[in-house]
């Protein structure tokens, strides 16, 4: 049986006896602190990969603000047949570990792109979350500059079913997104559906395209309703669809919403400024890009990059 505050005021106890009780008592109502999270309107759930481990604890640590239920759905690029590998070396870091409230580790695929995985990332992720009335999905290399404003971004839904940071079209759609949980297990019912297995696949590719494309066809097929959004207008791309410049769209207005990954890869490629190192693991990311960065932070001078840009 377990204890209720009554067994405290046990006449005759000993006062041993008592603090035995009240500790067992703190240390199970300290659960509270996750696990009323589910009591929550919105979970939040997060796919990622080990490739996004330079970016994932920044990711985490700007949502656990957000105080909803955080899923992480990883990515497994580890073939079984590979006996010398060490899980632990491409597993989320200990940091991480500690302030998610469920891990979801994906079967091993061998599939030459994004799509396969994907797909089982939010088939499990989101079959987790079904007693959630919302859920916001978002890659593991995304940040938020201003959680506090989370409400007024979930406001902008409405009673729409959908909503993602954009661009969202009749023809393609985001997989970053704020919707209600009934409908995107319908949007992964419809991915399935043409999707899994093989033939299946094989039928429908040629028509279906991508995971952006998929989304968007199972919310027009469905009949879904969707707040649509636009990234904005980068300087240099036009538009920002992958918001590999910050500063952009009005997720980033409301709620500073920024792709760490993608300013990265962006600002070595086209010669542009780095995100903040702060936005960066030094534990996982490479040792090039942490020099250059960090010279670049300590100095303010964007000459000190023209060594870190490709030639």
């Amino acid at each position: 049986m377990g204890l209720t505050m009554k067994d405290l005021e046990e006449p005759g106890i000993s006062e041993e006896e008592r603090s035995s009780r009240q500790f067992w008592i703190d240390r199970t109502k300290s659960n509270d602190v996750w696990a009323k999270k589910i009591f929550e309107k919105v979970g939040i759930l997060i796919t990622s990969h080990q490739g996004n481990r330079p970016f994932l604890k920044a990711c985490i640590d700007s949502h656990k603000k957000l105080g909803l239920w955080m899923t992480l759905a990883y990515d497994n690029y580890n073939d079984p047949a590979w006996e010398q590998v060490d899980h632990n070396q491409f597993l989320p870091t200990k940091d991480i570990m500690d302030n998610i409230n469920l891990f979801i580790l994906s079967p091993h695929q061998v599939w030459g792109g994004v799509m396969y995985p994907f797909f089982w990332l939010m088939k499990f992720g989101v079959a987790a979350m079904r007693d959630f009335e919302y859920i916001y999905c978002v890659n593991g290399d995304f940040v938020l500059e201003k959680p506090e404003n989370f409400q007024q971004l979930f406001d902008l839904l409405g009673d729409a079913d959908y909503m993602s940071y954009g661009p969202s079209t009749e023809t393609s759609e985001s997989t970053c997104f704020i919707a209600r949980t009934e409908a995107v297990h319908k949007i992964m019912k419809h991915f399935q559906d043409h999707f899994i297995p093989w033939d299946v696949y094989e039928k429908y590719t040629q028509e279906f395209g991508n995971c952006e494309s998929r989304f968007a066809r199972a919310i027009r097929e469905l009949g879904l309703k969707v707040v649509r959004i636009e990234p904005g207008i980068c300087p240099s791309h036009n538009p920002c669809e992958q918001l590999h410049q910050p500063g952009h769209g009005t997720w980033y207005d409301i709620v500073g919403f920024r792709h760490i990954h993608g300013e990265l890869g962006f600002a070595y490629r086209y010669r542009a400024l780095p995100p903040p190192l702060k936005y960066l693991d030094e534990r996982t990311i490479s040792s090039h890009d942490k020099t250059f960065i960090k010279k670049y932070e300590e100095t303010g001078d964007p000459k000190v990059l023209e060594e870190w840009w490709p030639k």
